[in-house]
């Protein structure tokens, strides 16, 4: 018996982002990101393929075998943006986006440029590494984006013929089969929900369910040699020692049976969201056991995951290199997406604290402070080699920020029959209807430079119902206010409970203390030994040469002394810290080696800035966490 979600999101519609933090991204993506994008999406191609396919050619696809994704990543952006600040320039855009699609789906419901254009033959023969199922998900969660924000449908209609195209092969009783790269599954899930049709949740939870099975699909796609022509490194990332694995697409255990995050992260991080919003007892118990592992051993302080290039994701635990960090920007958003399914799931806190880590740090680190260019890997620790670029080739990483940005809303803020839930207080406003009442909160604040917060609560009449807000793992403090309150407030699952009879007018306020902290790693974090990394609320901070006029590997820290919050306008009015500390100088004697004492060392106080707004003036020297003097 599959259990109803604790928790769920409001629909885009229902809540306003207003707070100065979330504003300013999304009219960045709306007036740079987006148009920016198209552009790329138009000069590499990815839109020619579609031309190419509706006009029924066949070759000319150029590029990785899964750029159109990053077609359906953007109109997904697109609708949310589009909701919420209308531009005639981005709707002509996505209306002519919308058309190529449309244009080129086959009679029978297919669609894959590059299937269509390079290899007709070989359609479906070789889902393990081609990511046509992984197209078509995120083509349905921009249709389904289309129908909630803008009740355009045009795109879903073109999904459901696909979907429709899908079921028809694959599912009980049909052929065994699913994707390399997981993200059908949440796909399917938002266009069941969107088109109506529960058929579609089925068919993703059954994907979940035979995920592991052996013989495992993928394994005997290995032995189609016309198939695995266009896919020869198939069988390195898939076997280990000679034979099938399948942990780079976690499909080396049924789901039920994981306790370990391992492979491909992005992957990881898409398969379980989906299973957490259709999950039994069994399937979250076994998601709580990856969950665990992940943020117990294999997260890095930025919410950022993945730490190996080889495989795009996870090592082993504890092996948390800052230097040579993978920490996809796309593995950071897939995080995010897993902890609102499990907060959803239990109706538990602590995901929302891995959430907003990641929303904060690891994921809006992959994105200019401007909009233009982009991170792809996100290191702690850079030598000045590391640069923002406005494309890449596999550009999966653009798209997905900012769809992310644009539906921002989906994680501030859940309900349940019981009330509303606010998960992170950033300011915002909001509509939604308990016990019959229709409710507007509005939120106000500075988040998250400041843990000033007001709530004001204007239901249509008196209703009663529960207002939970969460209490931050990193406040050591939260003073509340709530005039005439009939009862005292309760604590559950990490949030603060206001139940009374709310009557318009009504506002609560709270004030999260937000001093500067230094953090240390477990021990068997070998690299960090020694070493702190500096936080204030949920912002985690570095040091740039650029700031220093040394390079920052120089600097070392007494955690001891007091640290001071600096307003800093240049970047956008954040919060910078001001650290006292000792600086090794670079005289020394002229070898490479010379006896102990002979670095000598000056007092300095050090600027520090929010780790995600590293690298906007230009390639520079940066670290996160430094030696104790």
């Amino acid at each position: 018996m599959i259990a109803v979600p604790l928790l769920r999101s409001l629909p885009h519609h229902q809540v306003r982002v207003t707070d100065p933090f979330w504003s300013r991204w999304r009219e960045v993506v709306a007036q740079v990101s987006l148009p920016g994008q198209y552009e790329q999406l138009e000069q590499t191609g990815r839109l020619e393929h579609f031309r190419r396919a509706a006009q029924r050619l066949v070759g000319g696809f150029t590029g990785f075998y899964f750029n159109e994704s990053d077609v359906y990543k953007w109109l997904e952006a697109a609708a949310y943006v589009l909701d919420e600040v209308p531009s005639s320039g981005l709707r002509t855009q996505f209306d002519e986006a919308i058309g190529l699609v449309a244009a080129a789906q086959e009679e029978d419901g297919y669609l894959n440029t590059f299937f269509q254009l390079n290899h007709p033959k070989l359609k479906w023969r070789n889902l393990g590494s081609m990511h046509e199922m992984y197209c078509a998900g995120h083509l349905f969660e921009a249709a389904a984006a289309a129908h909630d924000c803008l009740r355009d449908d045009r795109l879903l209609s073109v999904a459901c013929k696909l979907a429709d195209h899908i079921a028809a092969r694959f599912g009980p009783g049909k052929k065994l089969g699913y994707c390399g790269h997981e993200e059908i599954e949440l796909g399917l899930l938002r266009l069941a929900e969107a088109a109506n049709r529960p058929d579609y949740a089925d068919l993703a939870r059954w994907m979940i369910d035979v995920r592991g099975s052996r013989p495992s699909p993928f394994d005997l796609e290995l032995d189609d040699a016309e198939a695995m022509t266009i896919s020869s490194f198939a069988a390195h990332m898939l076997r280990k020692d000679g034979k099938y694995s399948g942990e780079y697409a976690q499909d080396h255990l049924p789901v039920r049976e994981q306790s370990d995050v391992v492979g491909h992260a992005v992957r990881a991080m898409y398969l379980y969201a989906a299973a957490a919003e259709v999950a039994d007892a069994e399937l979250t118990a076994a998601l709580h056991r990856a969950w665990n592992n992940l943020v117990g051993r294999r997260m890095y302080i930025t919410g950022g995951i993945g730490p190996s290039h080889a495989n795009e994701g996870f090592s082993v635990d504890y092996d948390l290199p800052n230097f040579s960090a993978y920490a996809e920007t796309c593995a950071a958003c897939g995080l995010i997406f897993w902890a609102n399914g499990m907060l959803h799931r239990t109706g538990n806190s602590d995901f929302v604290d891995t959430m907003e880590r990641g929303l904060y740090n690891g994921a809006i680190s992959g994105i200019s402070l401007d909009g233009s260019t982009y991170f792809y890997t996100n290191p702690l620790e850079s030598r000045g080699n590391h640069k923002r670029t406005p494309w890449f080739s596999c550009a999966c990483c653009p798209p997905n920020i900012a769809r992310l940005i644009g539906s921002i809303g989906r994680y501030l803020a859940s309900v349940d029959d019981d009330g509303f839930y606010l998960n992170i207080p950033a300011g915002l406003e909001a509509e939604f209807e308990v016990k019959g009442v229709k409710v507007k909160l509005t939120v106000e604040s500075n988040y998250p430079w400041s843990g000033n917060v007001k709530v004001r609560v204007e239901p249509t009449r008196p209703v009663i119902f529960a207002l939970r807000v969460r209490i931050p793992d990193w406040a050591d403090d939260v003073q509340t206010d709530l005039p005439d309150q009939e009862s005292d407030s309760e604590f559950e699952s990490g949030y603060a409970v206001f139940r009374k009879t709310w009557r318009s007018g009504d506002v609560l306020t709270l004030d999260f203390e937000m001093d500067a902290k230094w953090v240390e790693a477990n021990p068997k974090v070998r690299e960090n030994l020694g070493r702190v990394a500096l936080t204030r609320g949920p912002i985690v901070y570095c040091a740039e040469s650029v700031d220093l006029k040394f390079p920052p590997q120089l600097f070392c820290v007494d955690p001891e002394l007091p640290i001071l919050a600096e307003p800093k306008s240049a970047l956008h009015g954040m919060i910078d810290l001001a650290v006292e500390g000792l600086a090794q100088t670079e005289d020394f004697p002229d070898a490479l080696y010379a006896d102990a004492g002979s670095i000598a060392l000056r007092p300095v106080t050090a600027r520090f800035i929010p780790y995600f707004a590293w690298a906007n003036r230009g390639a520079s020297d940066m670290q996160v966490w430094f030696r104790q003097a």
